[in-house]
């Protein structure tokens, strides 16, 4: 039997060209795809407040600032409802009070309220359509005018304070609608921080109720060095100050008349030395006088006899 020509193995030569070239484009298409495929970055929400506080009546607006959108879009919903406010620029909610402010190549979706009342305070949504939903939360405060207060700060406590005692000043500062989130201290423009070292002490109190934030500062064993002017300054920018002088107590303390009454002093006093010497000239006069009467009936007594 002959053993089988070159010609007869030619399908399959064919076929196995086929598939190295298929092979080969799978490699090179491969390449040329790694090389040409850039992931686009993911998006990131703007640095933004999560707190925001309005008067009835005011426009409201939330920010809501995002870094490489692309291709995805911007949403708003508020916490107490599943419904959302927003999808891009496109507004879902039958209240017209809502808009979408989006300006020209700007990175902001800010969600505006028009004629803000206090039904509108609630928990807010700024979402992004990733597939794990990336979102930011605030809350939105609606001040009702009849209970508004106005903000008021004062320091209370000694402003002259002995060499070696301590210095306490309490600052108490009330919020308009909450109580202010911190107070802070400084002495001469330099803020002040608890300092066991230093003896310094600063404690704080909060009270919800009366919307009060109360803040105590106590430096031990008081020096020279701790004259000058302290502030207290609050979150909310409220901002107060008083001067505290450090008394010396070693130093004799010098009693300082005035020029009137030590005219009055050198007065009397020359008055007082005056009646004196008349007095003492009153004295002398009479024992004169006795002297003489004496020898006078001495010698008349003589003459007599």
């Amino acid at each position: 039997m002959l053993p089988p020509s070159l010609w007869e193995y030619q399908p399959n030569w064919t076929l196995l060209t086929f598939n190295i070239l298929i092979l080969l484009g799978k490699v090179l298409g491969s390449r040329e795809h790694r090389y040409d495929y850039y992931p686009s970055p993911r998006p990131k929400f703007l640095p933004g407040g999560s707190n925001f506080t309005f008067h009835q009546g005011d426009t409201a607006t939330l920010t809501c600032g995002v870094m490489d959108l692309g291709t995805k879009t911007v949403s708003w919903r508020r916490d107490s409802s599943l419904q959302p406010l927003a999808i891009g620029e496109m507004i879902f909610s039958p209240n017209t009070d809502y808009k979408i402010h989006h300006p020209e190549n700007s990175f902001y979706w800010n969600l505006l309220i028009k004629n803000v009342q206090p039904k509108h305070a609630d928990t807010y949504e700024c979402q992004i359509s990733t597939g794990d939903k990336m979102k930011r939360r605030m809350h939105l405060n609606v001040i009702d005018d009849d209970t508004f207060r106005k903000p008021v700060i004062n320091i209370s406590g000694l402003f002259h304070v002995d060499k070696g005692q301590s210095i306490k000043l309490l600052c108490n500062a009330t919020g308009a609608v909450a109580p202010p989130d911190f107070i802070d201290w400084y002495k001469d423009g330099l803020q002040l921080q608890s300092n066991e070292k230093k003896m310094v002490t600063i404690t704080k109190k909060f009270s919800y109720a009366t919307r009060k934030m109360s803040s105590e500062l106590e430096i031990k064993n008081a020096q020279m060095s701790d004259k000058g002017t302290y502030t207290c300054r609050t979150s909310d920018l409220q901002v107060t100050s008083v001067n505290v002088n450090i008394l010396n107590a070693e130093k004799p303390k010098i009693k300082r008349v005035p020029e009137g009454d030590k005219l009055q002093a050198n007065t009397f006093q020359g008055d007082s030395s005056g009646s004196t010497s008349g007095h003492v000239l009153s004295e002398k006069f009479l024992f004169i006088v006795s002297t003489l009467f004496v020898v006078y009936l001495i010698l008349w007594s003589h003459d007599a006899s």
